[in-house]
């Protein structure tokens, strides 16, 4: 069991007290970098090296945000990661293999906030660390959950529902969606990367495995197949919208109401 804490004066993000972050991945190396960063940036971080112990070390102490390794030796990141959520909100940023479009829905379906990939950009790191802490209002969301978050509140009784996994699509009426291959990769892609631009370029990369070519209207098209199974108006998309000059932005399944 791999455990250590950091104490640290200074104020953290939020300007009032120093976050305290746990950090926790298997690879002591990384978890020193990350720790010395952090610290010599404010923050207040304990580690944790496995699974058994993240949850003991998380369990006897109050945190402002979690940062999870996916991958943990024997043990899985997202096994934590749903423990946490059993019975808090506090928010957690996941750390996953590059390119790894399926894990990141997955993660995020579990309720991780956000991401980060490796190699792990460490100024790219602390910026989404201080976005969270501002989006949690200085609280740290590490109290106990009582209720569903805010976003599956949107959505109680009525939500889609995507498997990456088993490639399924629900329907709010609970209605399976029929998917094409291509359809499929190409939502496990917006999803993954939800409330981030896409461009043409990147999608074609990941989706098709080719580069993409200003004749080529193949991604379009299936853009267009997913509009009229998932907007309300694909006339005036909303859920898929097209960035211009640049490609396509995923803002979220609609709400069911």
């Amino acid at each position: 069991m791999a455990m250590t804490a950091e104490q640290n004066g200074s104020a953290g993000a939020s300007g009032t007290h120093a976050a305290s972050l746990l950090l926790v991945d298997d690879d002591p190396d990384m978890r020193e970098e990350m720790r010395s960063y952090l610290s010599a940036n404010g923050m207040i971080v304990m580690e944790a090296g496995d699974a058994a112990s993240a949850l003991q070390v998380f369990s006897e102490n109050k945190f402002d945000l979690v940062i999870l390794d996916l991958l943990l030796g024997a043990d899985n990141g997202f096994d934590v990661l749903r423990a946490i959520r059993q019975t808090h909100g506090t928010p957690c940023i996941m750390v996953t293999g590059q390119g790894e479009a399926t894990d990141k829905v997955v993660g995020l379906e579990l309720g991780a906030d956000d991401y980060v990939v490796k190699p792990v950009n460490l100024r790219e790191l602390l910026a989404r660390i201080r976005a969270l802490l501002r989006r949690a209002g200085g609280s740290g969301g590490s109290g106990v959950r009582t209720g569903v978050s805010a976003r599956e509140g949107e959505e109680v009784g009525a939500q889609w529902k995507f498997d990456p996994h088993r490639r399924r699509l629900s329907a709010p009426d609970g209605a399976l969606v029929p998917l094409t291959t291509a359809e499929c990769d190409l939502l496990i892609e917006l999803v993954a990367h939800e409330g981030n631009p896409q461009t043409r370029e990147e999608l074609c990369r990941r989706v098709f495995n080719r580069q993409w070519q200003p004749y080529d209207r193949s991604l379009d098209s299936i853009v267009v197949k997913l509009r009229r199974k998932l907007e309300p108006n694909p006339d005036h998309p909303m859920v898929i919208k097209t960035i211009r000059g640049k490609g396509y932005l995923f803002t979220g399944f609609p709400s069911g109401d």
